[in-house]
């Protein structure tokens, strides 16, 4: 009597078998190596493509050596807020560290340049690929991409580090999600911070439409008294003015602080 089920059956399996692709030989080496070399090559002229469409037509952000093209738009800004915290970093003997809206990567790149090894964390699908694309030119092992926006449903995913950049993002979670939403995404970022997090946000100068509360009786006060309130156990230090942009591209400065755990 035949069973009900062909399961099991030797003609079936070898069936199955057959449609596997081939595993790679030995003898097949050299073939796969000039494919690999050509492939190199196409993925060098492509990714070069994709770094231009990405970054027209303004150019870059941030002043990212290893990336090719024209001066950065926020270059100056950039590497004082990174002088400003590199001494920080070596006093307290940092050793790893997450850039929250990494943007093209710079201070990832910085960080992973000075030894600690970074994680950038990018939303963005046209600054992650510049970010990625920086990588891979810069030669550095010690730094990764990590594809993600950070909201108040995912921000828990965010790895822990022993120092956190969060600049020029905070303004950005008050728009879209208000001051209550920010507020928490603070403190929970706060939790994954070891050591450090540095903070800098849009102060006075940002439009209505960001939902930023007044800062008064000026910025500095009063993000000092509001990053002591979110970030329990801390202790926070002003790093100085540093150029940015507003909306609309005038130059403005912003405060820069280092917040310090204290147990």
């Amino acid at each position: 009597m035949e069973s009900g089920s062909n399961r099991g059956r030797p003609d079936e399996a070898e069936s199955a078998a057959a449609a596997d692709a081939p595993a790679p030989t030995w003898s097949r080496s050299t073939a796969l190596l000039r494919r690999l070399v050509r492939r190199e090559a196409v993925d060098a002229v492509v990714d070069r493509l994709r770094f231009q469409i990405d970054t027209f037509p303004f150019g870059t952000y941030q002043p990212v050596s290893s990336l090719p093209g024209a001066r950065a738009t926020r270059a100056s800004g950039s590497k004082t807020r990174w002088e400003a915290m590199k001494p920080v970093l070596e006093a307290n003997g940092v050793g790893s560290a997450v850039d929250i809206g990494a943007c093209e990567g710079y201070f990832s790149l910085m960080l992973a340049e000075a030894g600690v090894s970074a994680i950038a964390l990018e939303g963005k699908p046209a600054n992650y690929r510049t970010t990625l694309y920086a990588v891979r030119r810069s030669g550095l092992t010690n730094i990764g991409v990590l594809a993600l926006a950070l909201t108040p449903e995912n921000v828990e995913m965010m790895p822990s580090a022993d120092c956190v950049l969060c600049l020029s993002i905070w303004h950005h979670f008050v728009r879209s999600y208000g001051l209550e939403g920010a507020t928490r995404m603070l403190q929970s970022i706060w939790a994954k911070t070891g050591v450090v997090m540095f903070f800098d946000t849009g102060e006075t100068e940002m439009t209505p439409d960001y939902r930023l509360p007044e800062m008064k009786p000026d910025p500095r006060s009063w993000l000092e008294d509001y990053l002591s309130r979110t970030c329990a156990d801390s202790r926070v230090e002003h790093l100085g003015v540093h150029r940015a942009f507003d909306p609309e591209g005038g130059p403005v400065e912003r405060n820069l602080f280092a917040v310090l755990r204290t147990t």
